[in-house]
Protein backbone atom coordinates (compact mmCIF):
# COMPACT_ATOMS: atom_id res chain seq x y z
CA UNK A 1 0.00 0.00 0.00
CA UNK A 2 1.00 3.45 -1.01
CA UNK A 3 2.32 6.01 2.00
CA UNK A 4 -0.06 8.15 0.25
CA UNK A 5 -3.09 5.93 0.08
CA UNK A 6 -2.25 5.52 3.80
CA UNK A 7 -2.81 8.93 4.60
CA UNK A 8 -5.74 8.92 2.63
CA UNK A 9 -7.38 5.97 4.57
CA UNK A 10 -6.39 7.88 7.93
CA UNK A 11 -7.36 11.29 6.91
CA UNK A 12 -10.62 9.49 6.28
CA UNK A 13 -10.73 7.27 9.34
CA UNK A 14 -10.25 10.74 11.13
CA UNK A 15 -13.18 12.63 9.47
CA UNK A 16 -15.63 9.81 10.31
CA UNK A 17 -14.79 9.63 13.77
CA UNK A 18 -15.37 13.56 14.33
CA UNK A 19 -18.22 12.94 11.98
CA UNK A 20 -19.37 10.59 14.77
CA UNK A 21 -18.71 12.88 17.90
CA UNK A 22 -20.66 15.96 16.10
CA UNK A 23 -23.94 14.17 16.83
CA UNK A 24 -26.47 16.01 18.96
CA UNK A 25 -27.50 12.97 20.94
CA UNK A 26 -30.55 15.24 22.57
CA UNK A 27 -31.83 15.37 19.58
CA UNK A 28 -31.37 12.51 18.02
CA UNK A 29 -33.25 10.65 20.95
CA UNK A 30 -36.47 13.38 20.09
CA UNK A 31 -36.05 12.44 16.59
CA UNK A 32 -36.06 8.68 17.38
CA UNK A 33 -38.99 9.00 19.67
CA UNK A 34 -41.45 11.55 18.18
CA UNK A 35 -41.01 11.15 14.42
CA UNK A 36 -40.38 8.37 11.87
CA UNK A 37 -37.40 5.87 13.65
CA UNK A 38 -36.47 4.25 10.73
CA UNK A 39 -36.02 7.38 8.38
CA UNK A 40 -34.09 8.73 11.57
CA UNK A 41 -32.09 5.67 11.62
CA UNK A 42 -30.64 5.66 8.51
CA UNK A 43 -30.09 9.47 8.05
CA UNK A 44 -28.05 9.39 11.18
CA UNK A 45 -25.95 6.57 10.02
CA UNK A 46 -25.10 8.18 6.74
CA UNK A 47 -24.49 11.00 8.25
CA UNK A 48 -21.57 9.51 10.52
CA UNK A 49 -20.90 6.47 8.34
CA UNK A 50 -21.93 3.79 10.66
CA UNK A 51 -24.51 1.68 9.77
CA UNK A 52 -24.35 -1.02 13.20
CA UNK A 53 -27.69 1.17 14.80
CA UNK A 54 -30.03 0.56 11.70
CA UNK A 55 -29.07 -3.01 11.75
CA UNK A 56 -29.39 -3.59 15.05
CA UNK A 57 -32.72 -1.65 15.07
CA UNK A 58 -33.99 -4.35 11.78
CA UNK A 59 -32.84 -6.80 14.17
CA UNK A 60 -34.55 -5.16 17.16
CA UNK A 61 -37.78 -5.00 14.68
CA UNK A 62 -37.45 -8.45 13.72
CA UNK A 63 -37.41 -10.12 17.20
CA UNK A 64 -39.84 -7.79 18.36
CA UNK A 65 -42.61 -8.80 15.84
CA UNK A 66 -43.93 -11.58 17.08
CA UNK A 67 -44.25 -10.59 20.24
CA UNK A 68 -46.00 -7.51 18.94
CA UNK A 69 -49.34 -9.70 18.57
CA UNK A 70 -49.22 -9.85 22.03
CA UNK A 71 -48.96 -6.75 23.22
CA UNK A 72 -50.83 -4.79 20.57
CA UNK A 73 -47.35 -3.27 19.59
CA UNK A 74 -45.83 -1.54 21.76
CA UNK A 75 -42.47 -3.72 22.12
CA UNK A 76 -42.36 -3.51 18.33
CA UNK A 77 -42.96 0.49 18.87
CA UNK A 78 -40.92 1.36 21.31
CA UNK A 79 -37.62 -1.00 20.95
CA UNK A 80 -35.88 -0.99 17.56
CA UNK A 81 -35.88 3.87 18.33
CA UNK A 82 -34.08 2.79 21.51
CA UNK A 83 -31.86 0.39 20.47
CA UNK A 84 -30.44 2.73 17.50
CA UNK A 85 -31.03 5.62 19.68
CA UNK A 86 -28.63 3.98 22.23
CA UNK A 87 -26.07 3.24 19.73
CA UNK A 88 -25.90 6.04 17.82
CA UNK A 89 -25.38 7.99 21.74
CA UNK A 90 -23.02 5.55 22.60
CA UNK A 91 -21.15 5.73 19.71
CA UNK A 92 -20.97 9.79 19.83
CA UNK A 93 -19.64 9.53 23.28
CA UNK A 94 -16.89 7.02 22.55
CA UNK A 95 -15.87 9.24 19.64
CA UNK A 96 -15.52 12.34 21.99
CA UNK A 97 -13.75 10.72 24.37
CA UNK A 98 -11.44 9.72 21.79
CA UNK A 99 -10.76 12.99 20.19
CA UNK A 100 -10.90 14.58 24.08
CA UNK A 101 -13.47 16.78 23.07
CA UNK A 102 -16.67 17.99 25.52
CA UNK A 103 -19.55 18.59 22.80
CA UNK A 104 -20.44 18.48 19.53
CA UNK A 105 -19.57 22.60 18.78
CA UNK A 106 -16.33 21.54 19.50
CA UNK A 107 -16.41 18.39 16.87
CA UNK A 108 -17.80 21.14 14.45
CA UNK A 109 -14.81 23.31 14.76
CA UNK A 110 -12.60 20.37 14.37
CA UNK A 111 -14.36 19.22 11.19
CA UNK A 112 -14.59 23.01 9.67
CA UNK A 113 -11.08 24.09 10.72
CA UNK A 114 -9.67 21.78 8.33
CA UNK A 115 -11.00 22.84 5.19
CA UNK A 116 -8.63 24.16 2.24
CA UNK A 117 -10.00 27.14 1.48
CA UNK A 118 -11.10 28.97 4.53
CA UNK A 119 -11.18 32.46 4.70
CA UNK A 120 -8.39 33.96 6.36
CA UNK A 121 -10.62 36.45 8.92
CA UNK A 122 -8.32 38.67 11.79
CA UNK A 123 -10.60 39.87 14.27
CA UNK A 124 -9.24 43.11 15.95
CA UNK A 125 -11.07 44.42 18.96
CA UNK A 126 -10.11 47.76 19.96
CA UNK A 127 -10.48 48.33 23.89
CA UNK A 128 -12.87 51.32 23.60
CA UNK A 129 -12.89 51.70 27.33
CA UNK A 130 -10.20 53.45 27.14
CA UNK A 131 -11.53 56.20 24.61
CA UNK A 132 -14.22 56.64 26.25
CA UNK A 133 -14.70 60.55 27.51
CA UNK A 134 -14.99 60.86 31.59
CA UNK A 135 -18.08 62.72 32.84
Amino acid sequence: MSNDYAQFLAQKEEIKSVKQARVRVGVSWLLHMFTIPPVVSLVYSIKTENYIPVLAATGAAILSAPVAMIDFGLTFFVAPPITSAVLIQTKAGERRRQLGIFGPEQADSMLYSNLPQRPNIEVVVKNEAKEAPVA
